[in-house]
């Protein structure tokens, strides 16, 4: 999964979206033009931490 990140012209993290086209809708939705933002890939993999298995709690039947 990739993660775009919208960033205004000041370098302020605005918004962080699944895609490219999540980001741009954000920026038109507050009138954000072209020349007031750009878009950095944030990430290119996902990965999960490892947490060790608990036991679930019993439900009385």
């Amino acid at each position: 999964m990739l993660v775009i990140g919208l960033y205004d012209h000041q370098g302020v993290l605005r918004f962080a979206g699944r895609d490219a086209d999540d980001c741009l809708d954000y920026a038109d939705l507050f009138g954000l033009g072209p020349d007031r933002y750009s878009l950095q890939s944030l990430t290119t993999t996902v990965e999960r931490p490892s947490f060790p298995k608990t036991a679930s709690a019993a439900t009385p039947a």
